[in-house]
């Protein structure tokens, strides 16, 4: 398998690639069966997703960095974008018609300070931020940032207003694009593209003659920080550390609806502290290990899964997103194949029924607690893979499951039994370590 370095480095899609077990050479079969849709798709329509997507971002990026340059004095778009998501993680699944793109962006010549953000109980939020201009005359080098209400006070204090940032200076600029470009061409064919505003998103809709309809999320990302982590050894299946280095990226976040504990004041100023380079790092690990192929394999099934119930409104798939099936994937990663006290010396996991086995009861546990907990903040296990990260240092958990409707929230574990039978016969839940089950239920699960 390929150097995990190579992998991590790579701004590339990734072509899923199921990985079974020798001894499982039927299971695929059985899953396509029992489920009751095939999730892969041909080669030639991946690069044929691949190549519209890029050459759509390309084009737009470098007219928005063009705009930039015209109106806005000190913001600097990067000449690439990073390519995120289950594209880049090899877990996309039935159709190669959505990528996700950051797109980073500095402020040249612009001191700012990270600030962590309260709510009305004093209560530190994980996670989320507001950045503070350091010397407030250095602004009067940034007239149209400046006129376009970017510069916000709060008590005396001057914050990044990131709603003005998306809607006065983003979209400005991308609606200038796509007035510059009109239409996209690229060699014979010519896309229709339309701008939607999802904050932090900007999402691009691309009509196809042959996949029809491509989505892709645009994603300004303030660059923060880029940290250097020595991965442990083990972790990467070699005898010394590996440095890699971790972009991160402040994401705007000033839609806060599901969170009604934060002071109207500040909503307008917040960040997220964006895990993207982390993330994508967890699953270039599977280019290390065949267990982390088996877990990735096992969550495309059951991204395929919650698909296909939901066409029969499950209250399970209902609530479950792309994103809550990844982190409970990347907890089985940790949990499973990063040594701790968990798992005895020498332990392989056995194949895909064994990881199906171990996700269907972690994600029985998350539906009847109602809580599924942000990988990247609040795990006691995090250091294990980034000692010493940002991230690793935030000891307070969030709730994914917070910004979901209650009811669906409530409901979901009545759903869940339905998953078990759809999938019976192909996994194992007999043989699972109870210390890893006990410990994943018990502590990663509790506030």
């Amino acid at each position: 398998m390929a150097a995990v370095t190579d992998k991590f480095y790579s701004n590339s899609w990734l072509y899923p690639d199921d990985h079974f077990a020798p001894g499982e050479h039927n299971l695929k079969f059985q899953l396509r069966d029992k489920i009751g849709i095939p999730w892969d798709f041909s080669k030639y329509d991946w690069e044929r997703g691949c190549s519209v997507a890029d050459a759509v971002l390309r084009m737009i990026l470098n007219e928005l960095r063009n705009q930039a340059r015209l109106h806005f004095e000190g913001l600097e778009i990067h000449s690439d974008y990073i390519r995120q998501a289950s594209a880049r993680q090899g877990m996309k699944i039935i159709a190669p018609t959505e990528f996700d793109a950051v797109i980073p962006f500095t402020i040249k010549g612009l001191d700012l300070q990270e600030i962590r953000l309260r709510d009305f109980s004093d209560q530190y939020l994980p996670g989320q931020i507001r950045l503070r201009v350091v010397d407030v005359a250095q602004i009067d080098k940034f007239p149209g940032l400046r006129r376009a209400g970017v510069f916000g006070t709060k008590f005396g204090t001057c914050l990044i207003d990131t709603k003005a940032l998306q809607e006065q200076v983003f979209k400005s600029l991308m609606d200038k694009a796509f007035h510059a470009l009109s239409s996209i061409p690229y060699a014979t064919n010519t896309y229709d593209v339309t701008r939607g505003s999802r904050p932090p998103t900007m999402d691009l809709k691309i009509q196809d003659d042959i996949l029809k309809e491509i989505n892709v999320d645009f994603v300004p990302g303030f660059i923060l920080d880029n940290e250097k982590i020595s991965i442990p050894g083990a972790v990467v299946s070699s005898s010394e550390e590996t440095p890699v280095v971790f972009p991160r990226y402040g994401l705007m976040k000033w839609i806060n609806k599901e969170n009604k504990n934060i002071d109207e004041n500040d909503k307008n100023f917040i960040w997220r502290s964006c895990s993207s380079s982390y993330e994508r790092f967890m699953f270039d690990l599977c280019a290390v290990s065949e267990e982390r192929c088996y877990i990735r394999t096992a969550s495309r099934v059951m991204k395929v899964l919650v698909f296909r119930l939901r066409g029969r409104q499950n209250q399970a798939a209902n609530l479950l997103s792309s994103y809550h099936l990844k982190t409970v994937a990347m907890y089985c990663i940790l949990l499973l194949t990063v040594p701790t006290k968990l798992t005895s010396p020498g332990y392989c996991l056995s194949g895909v029924r064994e990881a199906l086995g171990y996700f269907l009861s972690f994600l029985k546990s998350v539906l009847e607690k109602k809580f599924l907990p942000d990988f990247f903040l609040g795990n006691e296990h995090l250091d294990k893979i980034f000692p010493g990260s940002y991230f690793s240092k935030i000891r307070i958990k969030y709730n994914l499951f917070d910004k979901e409707n209650p009811a669906l929230v409530e409901q979901a574990q009545f759903g869940f039994p339905e998953f078990e039978r759809v999938l019976s016969g192909c996994f194992d839940a007999g043989n699972l370590n109870p210390k890893v089950v006990n410990f994943f239920r018990d502590k990663t699960l509790n506030m």
